[in-house]
């Protein structure tokens, strides 16, 4: 999303049931590149729920909570950064992926490559391999099913080196600075 395009916010839940509906019922975060067939100019919508995963900027935009980064240590796009969101972030090539890797790397997959999941609830990371054909290595070893991230871990994807480094954790996470 371009700091250009109109962007349109949605809240659910209520303060009293964060993350979810007032009576229970869970809800749903949507984030992306926009539907197929929107006209231009036509606000793309985010569903934001739980903890306030926004905020705003001075000229009127919104923006997303940090998370975390991953840090490109070797392969094309060296020493560059990727931020990581609350929730899925798809890890690809293609610029609308959440977490776009597009320094010339081809032998990443275009879209879903991997996943980079937060989950503020518990505050952990993990990894998930995206269901290509090209692995997703974590410390060395292939992904194969949904893994823990820590502080320090090294993912390969294609050519490409990242190292993971969390913002938010039991120390620190969104919810306990609600807009100092």
């Amino acid at each position: 999303m371009s700091d250009d395009q109109p962007t349109r916010v949605i809240r659910t839940g209520t303060p009293s049931a964060p993350g979810g509906t007032a009576d229970g019922g869970e809800v749903t975060r949507v984030i992306g590149s926009g539907r197929p067939g929107r006209m231009p100019g036509e606000p793309e919508t985010h569903v934001l729920t739980g903890v306030d995963q926004t905020q705003a900027h001075e000229g009127g935009g919104v923006y997303e909570l940090t998370a975390g980064w991953l840090v490109v240590t070797a392969g094309p796009g060296r020493g560059a950064s990727r931020e990581i969101f609350f929730g899925m972030n798809s890890v690809g090539r293609s610029p609308d992926q959440r977490i776009p890797l597009d320094f010339g790397d081809e032998s990443i997959s275009r879209e879903a490559h991997a996943f980079i999941v937060y989950d503020e609830m518990q505050h952990d990371f993990y990894v998930q391999h995206g269901g290509k054909a090209n692995l997703v290595r974590l410390n060395g070893k292939p992904v194969l099913a949904p893994a823990e991230l820590k502080h320090g871990d090294i993912l390969e994807v294609g050519a490409t080196k990242l190292l993971f480094v969390p913002l938010c954790s039991e120390s620190f996470n969104w919810s306990d600075t609600q807009g100092e």
